[in-house]
């Protein structure tokens, strides 16, 4: 019940690089855009591998035990997470709060 294997694709509608699952599969999707200008869509993102391979690990796992709706709305849960003195309100998915590597957002 996790990732187990990488797909790359290109869109081809006007959606930005993203990354989402099929199966046990991650699928890394580059812009369309991106891919005719020939610039990398995922350039800086080398260090969030981890927690986006995590992340999109349990949607397939809580997809698997609880069904789609309940695996595509684990990015509509907010939280409210406190940084530095301040409070921010994020998504359990905004990985720049993430404290490891999970993917996850915890208050």
């Amino acid at each position: 019940m996790a990732i187990n294997n990488f797909a790359l694709a290109c869109a081809i509608d006007g959606s930005p690089a993203y990354f989402t699952y099929h199966g046990e599969t991650m699928l890394i999707i580059q812009s369309a855009q991106d891919a005719r200008s020939g610039t990398n869509s995922f350039a800086h993102i080398e260090p969030f591998m981890d927690s986006l391979v995590s992340h999109e690990a349990i949607h397939v796992a809580i997809k698997k035990l609880e069904g789609d709706d309940a695996s595509e709305s684990l990015d509509d849960i907010e939280v409210i997470v406190e940084r530095g003195g301040r409070r921010y309100q994020v998504t359990l998915n905004n990985m720049l709060f993430a404290r490891d590597q999970s993917g996850i957002v915890l208050p």
